[in-house]
């Protein structure tokens, strides 16, 4: 029905504009120049597939925080005497984070902390820990880089020989010892009369200390007629001492006298692992920035610097310990004062080199022997290696401008995007603090981009920008509580499940490990501080909308508001409002779900509540909406104004 049965001349009819849901967050543009459907401001909320704003939900404690002079240790309360428990060994402090899946047993990831003294294995399906030890006398003091590979976790520490532990079974057993280390020796070769014998296909060395162990690959010199062809590579099937046994296509035969070796290097001979920062597994390799020689004995290795940054060198082919310095190593961005930043596998047997200020491309990583290194843009490099993420035919990365993406429109060639995915957020990114930047960290999760990042002043990640691959935008910003802001730290995000969904933690250097969205909850469980019980801080939440001006400049008369809201399925939800007016400013306090309702909204239940605004002027109105309890949805909005011009009053 008609809101009046008529109108005078000097009466305005109350008109509506409405949001029926809520898809993108646009921080850019004016409030007053966004589309229907896009937020103005979006602080720890999610982006429903129905177009519902959420807050998002708490993040908990998981595993261990450091205690100061005593061993790792699982959050706590403090007992009667106001006495922390604690374990033996002193840690002071976590300088890597990674993910090791246990390929002895299914569903067993760990979360391994590399801490000073020794790496702890936290177990995701459970939270107990266990401790690995360093070899003696030696630590970590320097952030590091965990990664699993070929069956081993490494601990790579710049400029110093990296850690090694292998997965032997289902249990977290052993400790670290140190990768080969020292002068490589030139592999040996072997030709004792009468090594060889055929049966079947299987061939059978007799050869005293050939030092094979099953998978090494070794290279035939001299083939003695058998079949075999000189310079083919075999990999060995079975080793025993005093003899091994390999499969080839080849005739039977007995007592035939075969030459055969490790390979050999392409000019100036092998090196072992040139103790890198950090390294990525691709093609059965691991790839790493050549920085370092290793000389010396493996009692006293010599570790030199090569003053050199922006070469890259390839280990042998699932051989850690193996790097050819000539036919293994690259050269990426020669005469133009660049420098590697991180690396990222790629499709069709390619690795993506980021650079400060320019993106390349290692083709064919498989043979290294042929491989090429070709340029992608200068325009544009990498500010943070732990920021460069894969998402289905994307790589999303952290630049000077911007979050940037490098898609591929086939097999062959990458595309960088001419806009950062970034330019809805820009005034976010351009409070990221430059001096630290290059500590951001992201992981794709949940359909999400998620990257972690020092803001203004901070030093630490205390940021998360969420991208949402589903609505294609960018949909909060989030943090905790401002009394917790400074402790907080995300300095490694992690994705680990447990026999099921994958879950999202945030690591920090103390120790910390929070679980993200692991609560339906308004509170956050936060451990900031060591030897000290974690405590419960209100999610900051709050989202606003576009300003409504019903396509004209003249100034409104705000008449009423009208929200549909939805609690969360376990908790009872409260939230405030407040309408803020632009052309003159105003800010409007509205009343909350609770005054509009009577009481706060149960638990799974719905409501459309309806307000009065004061009939305040002006040109531009926004609803805030900020919840104070629970986790409300708000599903959809509608506000009603009048033109206030008509009127010959004064429309201050």
């Amino acid at each position: 029905m008609p809101r009046y049965s008529s109108n005078g001349p000097r009466d305005a009819q109350i008109v509506d504009d409405a949001d029926m849901g809520f898809t993108k967050l646009n921080m850019r543009m004016r409030a007053d120049q966004l589309p229907v459907g896009t937020l103005a401001r979006s602080e720890n909320g999610r982006l429903d597939i129905d177009g519902s704003w959420q807050p998002r939900k708490a993040i908990d404690v998981f595993g261990p925080i450091l205690a100061t002079g005593n061993a790792l240790q699982l959050p706590f309360d403090l007992d009667d005497a106001g006495t922390p428990p604690a374990l033996s060994e002193d840690l002071t402090g976590v300088y890597g984070a990674g993910l090791f899946s246990n390929p002895y047993s299914t569903g067993s990831d760990y979360i391994v902390l590399a801490g000073s003294n020794k790496a702890v294995f936290v177990k995701v399906s459970d939270g107990t820990s266990t401790d690995v030890a360093y070899p003696a006398t030696d630590g970590v003091t320097a952030e590091c880089d965990v990664l699993q590979a070929f069956n081993y976790v490494f601990i790579l520490r710049d400029g110093e020989v990296a850690f090694q532990w292998a997965a032997t079974s289902a249990s977290i057993t052993g400790s670290f010892t140190y990768v080969s280390k020292g002068a490589y020796t030139q592999p040996l070769t072997f030709g004792t009369s009468g090594n060889f014998a055929c049966t079947n296909g299987l061939v059978t060395v007799t050869e005293a200390s050939h030092g094979l162990n099953v998978g090494d690959e070794f290279v035939i010199i001299d083939p003695d007629g058998t079949g075999l062809v000189a310079n083919d590579t075999f990999r060995v099937a079975t080793s025993a001492s005093g003899s091994f046994t390999f499969y080839a296509n080849i005739p039977d035969h007995s007592s035939k006298t075969i030459i055969f070796g490790r390979k050999q290097s392409v000019g100036l001979g092998f090196s072992h692992m040139p103790t890198p920062p950090w390294a990525v597994y691709q093609s059965r390799r691991l790839w790493m920035p050549y920085k370092w020689t290793m000389a010396g004995t493996s009692g006293t290795p010599v570790i030199t610097s090569r003053n050199v940054l922006d070469e890259l060198i390839a280990s042998d082919i699932l051989d850690q310990n193996t790097y050819d310095t000539i036919q293994d190593q690259f050269v990426i961005a020669s005469g133009s004062a660049d420098y590697i930043v991180g690396l990222k596998p790629f499709a069709d047997d390619g690795l993506i080199v980021f650079c400060r200020n320019s993106i390349h491309l290692v083709q064919g990583t498989v043979d290294t022997s042929t491989a090429q290194v070709k340029e992608i843009t200068r325009e544009v490099g990498c500010v943070a290696r732990r920021s460069i993420v894969t998402v289905g035919n994307s790589v999303l990365f952290l630049s000077d401008n911007g979050i940037y993406s490098l898609d591929f429109g086939d097999l062959y060639n990458l595309r960088g995007a001419s806009l950062p995915l970034s330019e809805s957020i820009s005034p976010i990114i351009a409070r990221i603090n430059p001096s630290y930047a290059s500590k951001a960290s992201a992981v794709f999760h949940d359909n999400r981009y998620y990257l972690a990042v020092p803001l203004d002043s901070a030093v630490t990640n205390s940021t998360i920008l969420v991208y949402n691959f589903l609505n294609s935008s960018w949909e909060s910003v989030d943090s905790v509580a401002t009394a917790a802001a400074t402790a907080f730290d995300a300095r490694w995000l992690i994705e680990a499940g447990a026999s099921g969904i994958n879950r999202l933690f945030y690591v920090s250097a103390s120790g910390a490990i929070h679980e993200a969205d692991a609560l339906d909850s308004f509170q956050d469980t936060l451990a900031l501080e060591v030897a000290q019980p974690e405590t419960q801080h209100d999610v900051p939440s709050e989202v606003a909308l576009r300003g409504y001006t019903y396509g004209v400049i003249d100034k409104k008369g705000w008449n009423n508001v009208e929200v549909h809201v939805e609690s969360s399925a376990s908790v009872a939800s409260n939230a405030s409002l407040s309408l803020e007016i632009v052309n003159p400013d105003d800010s409007v306090q509205l009343e909350s779900i609770t005054e509009m309702l009577g009481s706060t909204l149960a638990a799974n239940e719905d409501a459309t509540l309806r307000t009065r605004t004061g009939n305040y002027r002006g040109y531009s109105g926004q609803l805030v909406f900020t919840p104070t309890a629970g986790r409300p949805k708000l599903r959809a909005v509608k506000i009603g104004a009048a033109l206030a011009m008509k009127s010959q009053q004064s429309n201050t």
